[in-house]
């Protein structure tokens, strides 16, 4: 996946946010060393929290992500 490697690069306090398909969107804040989702829905609101991530489950986030596609 393209996005992993984005995701992986995101330094303490920065965001990656990408479209997923005709779903919506993915933000993806790393703070404190853990990796926290949110799904942006399609046609706006506000963003819902979906799970929280340590970098050694970084594959569970991918897989959570492309639930949604």
């Amino acid at each position: 996946m393209t996005y992993k490697n984005e995701i992986l690069k995101l330094k303490e306090e920065e965001c990656w946010t990408d479209a997923i398909g005709d779903c919506g969107k993915a933000e993806v804040w790393l703070k404190n060393g853990t990796y926290f989702l949110f799904e942006i829905p399609l046609y706006g609101g506000r963003p819902q929290f979906s799970g929280a991530f340590f970098n050694r489950n970084i594959d569970a986030l991918i897989n959570k992500i492309d639930s949604w596609t």
